[in-house]
């Protein structure tokens, strides 16, 4: 009953996850083909073809500039700028919205690399123990800020400060240090092998 019950509320949560990127793309691209029509309208009533082998002029028109417009958004986000901006972007997103850079490495945002980049998993040592977290930031004079995630929700946890000499960094990713969390630590030993 109690496998049944998590079977159930991971594949509910996993629609979830799944299901918040596919729609949040199907508004913006309906809004999209909203606007991309707003221009073809006007640029369709100047053509004298009211059709093309049937088709209307105005769907023609919305498809490619709605083609345009994504390659050319494409190439800008394949130019040093376009990722210059990106750069900016995310950096202001991470200060401004609590919780970005975990709803980030979460739900797949980023790639695995950039998330280990913005939460870099350590294993912090106190006194007689270590405790798995996340390097948030650091300071010249050697201060770490650090994210200790709880468990089993690795969403709650605690931000302390160490120095940089109790710090080690572990050659896990994010997801894998959640993981450790949700399991609360079974089978971890063999991740954490070497260390």
């Amino acid at each position: 009953m109690k496998n049944l019950r998590s079977l159930i509320w991971t594949t509910l949560l996993g629609g979830v996850i799944f299901l918040i990127p596919l729609v949040a793309v199907v508004v913006v691209f309906g809004k999209a083909i909203h606007i991309m029509q707003s221009v073809a309208i006007p640029l369709g009533e100047m053509i004298p073809v009211e059709t093309v082998a049937g088709i209307a002029i105005v769907p023609i028109l919305t498809t490619v500039i709605m083609f345009v417009c994504c390659l050319a958004a494409g190439m800008l986000a394949r130019s040093t700028r376009g990722q210059k901006v990106y750069s900016k972007l995310d950096t202001v997103l991470l200060q401004l919205i609590p919780g970005y850079a975990w709803v980030k490495g979460i739900t797949g945002g980023i790639r695995d690399e950039d998330a280990d980049e913005v939460l870099k998993p350590v294993l912090v040592t106190f006194d007689d123990q270590s405790q798995l977290a996340f390097e948030v930031d650091r300071s010249v004079d050697g201060l770490v800020a650090i994210y200790i995630p709880g468990a089993p929700d690795p969403r709650s946890g605690t931000v302390s400060y160490v120095t940089s000499d109790r710090i080690q960094p572990v050659d896990v990713g994010f997801k894998a240090v959640t993981k450790i969390c949700k399991n609360l630590g079974r089978e971890s030993t063999a991740l954490l092998q070497g260390i």
